[in-house]
């Protein structure tokens, strides 16, 4: 009996797991549905930022005028920020584009590996009933009710410990900026105080540095606002992360090419710092949620191994 209800455990921990990632699959896929629609309509923007700049590039009377009264290289200036605007957000969305085919590659995978567990289910349950039946009823009952206790609360800590992995990622990758950020921020104050060609190439190049990561950062939100829909229901989560899905356009619409500015410097890392303790405080949510899950789950197993000793 206790070797058959191991089998019956990690069968329904199995259909539990396949029930999870085709939920998953289904997911993943309308996100993608959405993030190409995202995608068409910022190439959309991005030829109108590109063919702005042509228009003033090119020679006319208009803009002959303009040079004379100076104003053609400003305006020229803020065409170019903002076609440059456009392309750092198709270039994030084309990365968790790419992300997500892995993602969803991965999922039909795991799927696939899984097998015919209906049938393998099918059969041990009719094991089962042929060896219930030299046994107490009411204690095959009682047997069946904890497995199937059991079986959820592993399907359970398994997403609650993704969720942790990807918020744990997540917050690496946001330091990550926040560190780009503070440096930047530093030579800023150096370059308001002091000046020079060394201090401010030292600080745009935190600069870029922080706009290459905040793609990075972009995905990983992403992912880990996927995983806690997985888990949703299950935890006590009452931090909105979806308002977390725009992180990368908030430094892309202007933000991150206006970045000479010393308070645009110390406003994107308020907006990360902000982002990170939002995190962290759902990370520690999940972390104390999994323990009561693994709680559970050990009380489950050992009245499951004192039922069938007695039995």
């Amino acid at each position: 009996m206790k070797e058959l209800n191991e089998r019956l455990l990690n069968i329904k921990s199995n259909m539990r797991e396949k029930e999870r990632l085709l939920k998953m699959l289904e997911n993943a896929e309308k996100q993608k549905r959405v993030l190409e629609e995202k995608k068409a309509k910022l190439l959309e923007q991005l030829r109108k930022e590109e063919l702005d700049v042509e228009k003033l590039e090119r020679i006319s009377i208009a803009n002959f005028i303009n040079t004379i009264i100076g104003r053609k290289f400003e305006k020229l200036e803020k065409e170019k920020e903002e076609a440059l605007a456009a392309k750092l957000k198709v270039d994030a969305v084309n990365e968790e584009i790419m992300d997500l085919n892995k993602g969803i590659a991965t999922i039909k995978e795991n799927i696939k590996r899984l097998g015919d567990l209906d049938s393998e289910y099918r059969l041990i349950i009719d094991e089962k009933k042929k060896l219930i039946r030299t046994l107490d009823i009411e204690i095959g009952n009682r047997l069946d009710e904890i497995i199937e206790k059991e079986s959820y609360y592993i399907d359970k800590k398994k997403e609650v410990e993704e969720a942790i992995g990807a918020g744990k990622s997540l917050l690496y990758s946001l330091r990550q900026v926040d560190e780009s950020l503070q440096s930047a921020s530093n030579w800023g104050l150096w370059d308001v105080l002091a000046g020079g060609m060394i201090v401010t190439m030292a600080k745009h190049s935190k600069i870029d540095q922080a706009k290459s990561e905040i793609s990075r950062v972009q995905t990983l939100l992403s992912k880990f606002y996927r995983e806690l829909e997985d888990v949703d229901g299950h935890v006590n989560i009452d931090i909105d992360i979806g308002s977390f899905l725009t992180f990368a356009d908030y430094f892309f619409d202007g933000l991150l090419v206006d970045l000479t500015l010393q308070s645009r410097i110390n406003e994107a890392k308020e907006k990360v710092s902000d982002t990170i303790s939002k995190v962290n405080g759902i990370v520690r949510r999940l972390e104390s949620d999994l323990g009561d899950i693994i709680r559970v789950i050990e009380d489950l197993d050992k009245e499951r191994l004192r039922i069938i000793e007695k039995a």
